[in-house]
């Protein structure tokens, strides 16, 4: 697979076509110091620069905290805040191949359910109703609107942003005051566009952290409350 930079030349499309066609097999993958598979028709978290900023950013933040990871895919983020001292993590993803992927890793990290659970669910819909501390998405970059007919796809579009606005409104009722939602995102999106649903939302953000500033194309994690 190419490297991350090669791959930010990338549309979509060739993204989605590249995992689909090289990601025929369960394969041992290692993203910031945690060991995972990675099993087919899943988004391979390890090959893109985003994963590893966001967590750089959250290591300090996510200790005694309850967590929730929005589009987990393999599992990294909740395996990365348990081990960095989350209390509770919650995982979702509209993908059944990513559910059971992300399963397959807690069972090998040895967390069971009191620590870590996981649902195939769009957006919460099939999550349990309590309050999160924090609150991450790594979501998709672009909003054509296309047909989704493969679950994969879902980590490439998000058509019209239909998504994220169902989830900055679920996200309310999953929250208390202190709540911190962290979106990452890459000025390869609609920029102006999500932050103006932000807004629309009547969310308080900020433009957080920011990497990779001096390439076309840069990575990004805002911050809503």
């Amino acid at each position: 697979m190419k490297s991350s930079v090669e791959y930010y030349q990338l549309s979509a499309d060739e993204i989605y076509d590249d995992v689909n066609e090289t990601s025929q097999e369960v394969i041992k993958s290692e993203v910031d110091g945690i060991n995972l598979v990675v099993f087919p028709h899943v988004y391979p978290s390890q090959k893109f620069r985003t994963t590893s900023f966001m967590l750089k950013n959250l290591r300090d933040l996510v200790k005694g905290k309850k967590v929730c990871d929005m589009g987990c895919g393999p599992g990294i983020v909740g395996l990365f805040s348990l081990q960095n001292g989350a209390s509770q993590v919650v995982q979702a993803d509209i993908n059944p191949s990513a559910v059971e992927n992300a399963q397959e890793n807690n069972t090998l990290h040895g967390f069971g359910e009191n620590e870590i659970k996981t649902y195939l669910s769009d957006c919460f819909d099939n999550i349990p109703k309590e309050a999160f501390d924090i609150i991450v998405f790594n979501m998709p970059y672009h909003c054509d609107e296309i047909k989704i007919d493969d679950p994969l796809k879902y980590a490439f579009y998000d058509p019209a942003f239909v998504s994220i606005k169902k989830f900055l409104i679920q996200a309310r009722e999953y929250s208390h005051k202190e709540t911190q939602i962290f979106i990452a995102f890459s000025n390869k999106g609609e920029t102006e566009l999500l932050e103006s649903i932000f807004e629309q939302n009547q969310y308080n953000w900020e433009l957080w952290k920011v990497t990779n500033t001096d390439q076309e194309y840069d990575n990004r994690l805002y911050r809503l409350t």
